[in-house]
């Protein structure tokens, strides 16, 4: 019960998060997020930037763009991204990027 608490908890976190830069989340399992941002079919500098941020982080696997749908799949070890610090540094990759002149 306390899992299923903590994972909701965790979920609207990310979602305020998320928020913030008009990107929702779309679907989630353990070691794998959708997320999908309008912002993200146009502005091709934005999310290549994205893309190279996220791939630098430790546990992730992959991120892959689909540019049709503004969406964005991130692959990560399960294993290892089990709490709130390591989407912190995830949220911190959005924070940079968006607060730089990828953002038109």
């Amino acid at each position: 019960m306390i899992g299923k608490i903590t994972e909701y908890m965790m979920m609207k976190l990310v979602e305020r998060k998320l928020g913030k830069y008009d990107i929702t989340l779309m679907h989630f399992i353990p070691g794998r997020i959708r997320l999908q941002s309008s912002q993200w079919k146009t502005n091709y500098e934005l999310v290549t930037r994205i893309i190279e941020l996220l791939q630098a982080q430790p546990f992730v696997f992959s991120v892959q763009s689909t540019k049709e749908t503004g969406s964005l799949v991130i692959t990560y070890d399960a294993l290892y991204v089990t709490n709130i610090q390591e989407l912190e540094t995830w949220f911190g990759v959005l924070d940079e990027v968006y607060t730089t002149k990828y953002v038109k």
